[in-house]
This record gives C-alpha cells, sequence and structure tokens, in this order.
C-alpha cells in the first residue's frame, strides 16, 4: 500500500510476485528455495496453462524489475489485475 500510494508502481509488482511466489508455495504447486531462479519455478508448474501464465507474469516481473522498465499508473493498472485474475484461480 505504501509503495502505491508513493506511486512506487516497479516495487508493487515486485511485491506482487514475491506475493504470488508465496501462494504457489502455500499451495505445494513449487517448492520455494532461495537459490531457485523464476525460470525453475515457471517450470515446476505441472498444469501447462497455469504454467503459461505464471511465465508471462514472470517475463513482465523481470523486465519490470530487472530491466529497470519505468511504470506509471495507467501502465501498472493491466499489470496488477493479471497477477490478481492468475491469483484468484485454484489449482
Amino acid at each position: 500500500e505504501q509503495a502505491m500510494q508513493m506511486g512506487n508502481y516497479r516495487l508493487v509488482v515486485r511485491l506482487l510476485y514475491l506475493k504470488t511466489l508465496k501462494q504457489l508455495s502455500d499451495r505445494e504447486l513449487i517448492h520455494w528455495l532461495p537459490e531457485k531462479t523464476n525460470q525453475a519455478y515457471v517450470l515446476e508448474i505441472a498444469d501447462q496453462a497455469k504454467q503459461q501464465e505464471f511465465a508471462q507474469l514472470t517475463t513482465q516481473f523481470e523486465y519490470i524489475w530487472y530491466g529497470e522498465f519505468f511504470i506509471d499508473k495507467n501502465s501498472f493498472a493491466p499489470i496488477q489485475e493479471s497477477f490478481h485474475q492468475f491469483n484468484q484461480h485454484k489449482a
């Protein structure tokens, strides 16, 4: 909330990604370990449709976070929605 209020949407995307990893781990769809790469987590997801969705989220996250891509409120809204939709689906 604080990062969003400050307009730090890059950080919000990072936090959404970490929250998604946590939820995947809690649902036992991935086995979280600090030394694993994001791509390793993608490959762990057995359901192909869910794996593909998560791969897209991972690409968005990596482009924004590691690519230091500037993101404003308007470009953040669809990204936030894609994370929300992914995390709403139960596996």
